[in-house]
């Protein structure tokens, strides 16, 4: 819930500092919709501003707060008044301020969402649907953390100072290169498509503190070589084909790519890019592998494939795809 209150707090002060753009709004009106405890984090965020603005009256008007990637010189009035008023905890209001001041960006993309991000050093991020990363220059280093989902990122060179994604307990540092990471509830998958990475788990929990340097059990990653990290543990890396590759990465075009995946696994994966869901209850037909390429927005065709081919049946039920075995008439 703290996390989410902080996400709450993030988005109202985005739409006090002017109108959201059509992408931010498509953004926001996602994560609203994601889960039911984000909307009530919200309206308390609101009234909680609501406060901030009758306080600032008292005291003056308040400067605009802007987002920002770079470090802010100064503190508003408003953002003090945020800091130090200990009846708004429930905005995490502190740390989200200081992360302000020390150039902290929240980048979000929505159920669905591709988002293309162009960073101020001349990298770049690709989100995948359901992603978050953030972003905190450094004068020695450009630290990030995928927070939750996907992104590629690309990265401009610059060896004075590092490019380090945080993703769980694991870092991965890069000069001038290409790579995706991919983050599960256990599990991180690091893909290079270009250049060289170095990979370094049980990192520590802060990014201030550096995991490179003398840490023993770093890797390098080259491109076309995967490397999945487990419980802290590396898994490879392994050379991945162009095929591979490529599938790994269909979700830049909008696309998800199965080679003998389970049913089970390719529906949890189309899943994430769709409000409407599939749902499918019967072990045994989960358990079939399903091959090809789909849109990723595309529920209604993935599952008349999936049915031709394993046998199965289509049963709609309101926003829920159903998919069952060809002598099942109803969803269980």
């Amino acid at each position: 819930m703290e996390r989410i209150s902080e996400l709450a707090a993030h988005w109202v002060v985005r739409e006090d500092a002017g109108p959201l753009n059509t992408e931010d709004s498509s953004a926001l009106a996602a994560w609203l919709d994601a889960d039911p405890r984000h909307r009530g984090a919200y309206i308390r965020a609101r009234a909680q501003w609501s406060n901030l603005d009758r306080l600032a009256a008292v005291h003056g008007p308040a400067r605009p707060v802007v987002e920002t990637a770079v470090p802010v010189p100064t503190v508003s009035r408003r953002q003090l008044l945020a800091a130090s008023v200990a009846t708004l905890t429930v905005l995490g209001s502190g740390a989200w301020w200081w992360r302000l001041r020390e150039g902290t960006t929240h980048y979000i993309s929505g159920i669905g969402e591709i988002r293309r991000i162009a960073l101020e050093d001349g990298s770049t991020i690709v989100l995948n649907t359901t992603s978050e990363v953030t972003v905190r220059w450094e004068k020695a280093q450009r630290n990030l953390r995928l927070v939750s989902g996907e992104a590629l990122f690309e990265v401009a060179h610059d060896t004075s100072r590092p490019f380090v994604v945080y993703v769980n307990a694991c870092a991965v540092r890069a000069v001038g290169t290409a790579f995706a990471v991919r983050r599960e509830t256990d599990q991180v998958d690091v893909t290079v498509t270009e250049g060289v990475v170095e990979l370094a788990s049980n990192t520590p929990a802060s990014s201030d503190a550096s995991p490179f340097g003398e840490q023993s059990g770093m890797q390098r990653v080259v491109a076309n070589q995967r490397v999945s990290i487990k419980d802290g543990h590396a898994l490879g890396p392994r050379a991945v084909t162009a095929a591979e590759a490529e599938r790994h990465l269909a979700w830049l075009e909008g696309m998800v790519a199965f080679d003998g995946e389970s049913l089970q696994t390719a529906v949890a994966e189309i899943n994430r890019h769709n409000r409407r869901q599939i749902v499918v209850e019967d072990a045994a037909l989960a358990g079939k592998p399903i091959v090809g390429s789909f849109r990723a927005n595309d529920l209604d065709a993935f599952s008349a494939a999936a049915a031709a081919v394993l046998k199965a049946r289509v049963i709609r039920d309101g926003d829920v795809i159903h998919l069952v075995p060809a002598a099942t008439t109803t969803p269980r």
